[in-house]
């Protein structure tokens, strides 16, 4: 997939990760308990909601719920994760997998003019990577033009940080009219809609298709591909 050439009124689009793209499949929360436990010195006991919230944002909420007024900085936990990932992810392979359609769409989307992928997730930049390449779905997305909960904990400020990205690699301007966030929950929706963008929620993450009729299209999954790019036209006029 070639990122240097100039395309002329691109549409980014951004995935998210987390219940849209993959599942970790119980491989996240033992992660995140490792690292929580390896910074704080305290075993993970409870956990707030975490779904549509970046990582610093989970991070804070944790430790708080554990009566840690001073946690450790985020960027040792980051740190810390990111480590134990990689110390699961063979185990994140055969535990966890991409969403049913995930890489067909992925592939497809990729094979289409004017359109342009990467992601918009509350997890680092690192955490990301390795999720993706794990199944493989890296291959399609530019990653350089995301934007991470490493970025800014408050997730609807990542959608001006990916189009500011996009526009620096790709030329053009991308805002409200050419871009679409991809997400499974309500979260992704109130972030894409007050960060800057269109979006599609996908009810294969486990919130109910009638709970997600905010969003500006809803789909059950992403098994059907060219019904995606469909939206995608249709949502940005391309």
């Amino acid at each position: 997939m070639e990122f240097t050439r100039n395309r002329i009124d691109s549409v980014l689009v951004l995935w998210d990760i987390d219940h849209t793209l993959i599942e970790t499949r119980g491989v996240g929360r033992a992660s995140f308990a490792a690292a929580f436990e390896e910074v704080t010195g305290r075993p993970l006991e409870r956990m707030p909601h975490i779904t549509g919230r970046t990582e610093p944002d989970i991070y804070a909420a944790t430790a708080t719920l554990h009566g840690l007024e001073k946690p450790p900085p985020f960027p040792l936990f980051a740190e810390a994760l990111a480590a134990a990932y990689i110390e699961r992810q063979e185990q994140l392979h055969e535990q966890g997998r991409a969403t049913a359609g995930a890489e067909h769409a992925l592939a497809h989307l990729d094979s289409l003019p004017g359109i342009r992928q990467s992601v918009l997730s509350g997890n680092t930049r690192e955490v990301s990577r390795i999720k993706l390449e794990t199944f493989g779905l890296h291959k399609y997305l530019d990653l350089e033009t995301g934007a991470y909960g490493d970025d800014d904990g408050h997730r609807p400020s990542l959608v001006p940080i990916a189009q500011a990205r996009a526009a620096r690699r790709n030329g053009g301007l991308f805002n409200r009219h050419n871009t679409v966030l991809i997400g499974d929950s309500l979260g992704d929706i109130e972030t894409a809609h007050q960060g800057g963008a269109r979006v599609i929620a996908v009810a294969a993450g486990g919130t109910p298709t009638a709970e997600l009729t905010t969003a500006d299209v809803v789909l059950v999954d992403l098994t059907d591909a060219p019904e995606i790019a469909r939206a995608i036209r249709a949502l940005t006029g391309a």
